[in-house]
């Protein structure tokens, strides 16, 4: 009992006359958190959905870690089942073009045949007319009925013939609009196969860096290549602002909070340390990986400063957190009570 009274009254002693800690001295967590660098800004680049395109064979890519602009042709797939269905929908759009031209014509010189029908059939009646109305009393009854008669039938005729330019022209219109729907439905077609082989030269939506995007058998695609549509192919990286997005283990969730200030150290030949702060903090507590029970919380660190040469995506890193003594967090606080 005494001595281990003498040993606390040491301790105590120790720690009123050692040399003091300076005010606002700040201690760092015992274990640095593991990262990856990340850019703000990127992009996947992906097979473009064609119809009836399930597989993509690569026919050129650029240089991997290369610089694009924006609107640089980035890869190109072979696009032969398109340009094979577009010399198919072509073909069928000349022949109908050439229908609708036929159907114009043969409408035309329809039109043209009603007006000298109808002309002829005026004539007739005309005709039958001025027969019908001499008074001659040399004409016989008969003479004088079928006069009547005649022009009664020329009559019809030419009220029958213009029925009839009517229903040509009302048909006529009806064919003529129906052949023009189907060239335009073909124009149509024609059209989104022309995309669609635009579309089979994948762009850069942004500026950047070009990485290649592994599968998951971690191989890396190359030209020649199938791929799957959707499966990512490259990634377009934005260099000019990155930041960290790390794990940190459960036991570390007391010192982190939103805001604070972290020291990041870009693991290379030459380490860069770099000063950056806790952008945001995942809500729950989850397992690091599948078959790793380890606890961790996800995290994500904005860079102060930081060469955009120099930093790429998925380059490690290793964050550490300080916290000013005379503030510990309240659960070690109330640990340490």
């Amino acid at each position: 009992m005494a001595l281990a009274l003498a040993l606390v009254l040491a301790a105590c002693s120790s720690g009123e006359g050692g040399e003091p800690l300076a005010a606002g001295a700040a201690r760092a967590v015992p274990e640095s958190i593991p990262g990856e660098l990340e850019s703000v800004r990127s992009v996947m680049v992906a097979p473009p959905a064609i119809e009836r395109m399930w597989q993509y064979s690569i026919k050129r890519m650029v240089a991997e870690n290369s610089h694009v602009e924006k609107g640089t042709v980035v890869v190109e797939f072979d696009d032969k089942q398109v340009r094979e269905r577009l010399i198919e929908k072509k073909s069928e759009l000349k022949q109908w073009r050439s229908e609708l031209n036929n159907t114009l014509l043969k409408e035309k010189q329809t039109a043209k045949d009603d007006v000298l029908a109808i002309e002829e059939k005026r004539a007739a009646y005309e005709k039958a007319e001025r027969r019908a109305n001499i008074l001659d009393q040399s004409m016989s009854r008969i003479e004088r009925e079928k006069a009547a008669i005649d022009f009664e039938i020329a009559g019809n005729d030419l009220k029958l013939a213009r029925e009839m330019a009517a229903m040509h022209k009302r048909t006529g219109e009806l064919r003529i609009s129906m052949a023009r729907h189907r060239v335009a439905r073909w124009e149509g077609e024609v059209a989104v196969l022309v995309a669609e082989r635009e579309k089979l030269k994948v762009k850069a939506s942004i500026g950047g860096l070009v990485q290649y995007v592994a599968n998951w058998k971690g191989e890396k695609p190359s030209e020649g290549e199938s791929v799957r549509f959707g499966q990512p192919i490259m990634q377009i990286s934005d260099l000019s602002e990155m930041r960290v997005r790390a794990q940190a283990d459960e036991v570390d969730k007391a010192y982190l909070t939103v805001g604070a200030d972290v020291e990041v150290v870009i693991d290379g030949a030459e380490a860069v340390t770099l000063r950056g702060h806790i952008l945001e903090l995942g809500r729950v507590v989850r397992d690091r990986a599948r078959g790793d029970r380890r606890r961790v919380l996800d995290l994500l660190v904005g860079l102060d400063e930081g060469d955009g040469n120099a930093l790429k995506p998925g380059m490690t890193a290793s964050l550490s957190l300080f916290t000013p003594v005379g503030e510990q967090p309240a659960q070690v606080a109330g640990e340490a009570m």
